[in-house]
């Protein structure tokens, strides 16, 4: 439930917790060593010089020392494609079965699923036209396909890049041409309403 409504929250407008933080630290550390060491050579050499040596020593060390530091840190977000599409099946966990087994279905088929938002009527809001939405309707159009203007039934992989009052999952069938987080086809399938 926390999940829908942090998503809810960044869909209409807050940006919620999860995408939010803020941190500071303090450290400090103290070290110290010892070591020991002996060494021994000797050499022969053959002409104006003939040297021999040895030796030996012990050293120890030890050291201390502290550090601070602190930051701070804010950020905020609207999820990105992979997330985005995790959650579809979050969504769906609400809806009737024969609306969960139609996504399978889809799926299966290869249909490209995304997401389509809406004004409060249930009618494009973002430039579009046309006819207002509900589960189970097919839309078409004829192509050729191009991704702006009117020769595309558009979606999204990111929903908050779009405005809209109300949120819905579709399936775009055939070919699918993208740009960004934006999608298009000539056949779009409403499957059901993110409430």
């Amino acid at each position: 439930m926390e999940i829908l409504m942090q998503t809810a929250q960044i869909l209409f407008g807050e940006v919620s917790a999860h995408f939010k933080g803020y941190g500071s630290g303090y450290g400090s550390g103290y070290g110290d060593g010892s070591g020991d060491g002996y060494g021994d050579g000797s050499g022969d050499g053959y002409g104006y010089g003939y040297g021999y040596g040895d030796g030996d020593g012990d050293g120890y060390g030890d050291g201390s020392g502290d550090g601070y530091g602190s930051g701070d840190g804010y950020g905020s977000g609207s999820g990105s494609k992979e997330y985005w599409a995790k959650m579809v099946d979050t969504f769906a966990g609400g809806w009737s079965q024969s609306q969960t087994e139609r996504l399978s279905a889809l799926r299966a088929d290869g249909c490209t699923i995304a997401y389509w938002r809406s004004d409060a009527n249930a009618r494009p809001c973002n430039g579009g036209r046309g006819e207002a939405v509900r589960p189970g309707l097919i839309q078409t159009i004829k192509g050729p396909l191009c991704l702006c203007g009117d020769r595309a039934l558009h979606a999204t992989a990111i929903p908050p890049a779009w405005k809209g009052d109300r949120l819905w999952i579709v399936a775009l069938k055939g070919e699918v041409q993208w740009q960004d987080d934006k999608c298009g086809a000539l056949c779009r399938e409403i499957i059901g309403e993110v409430l």
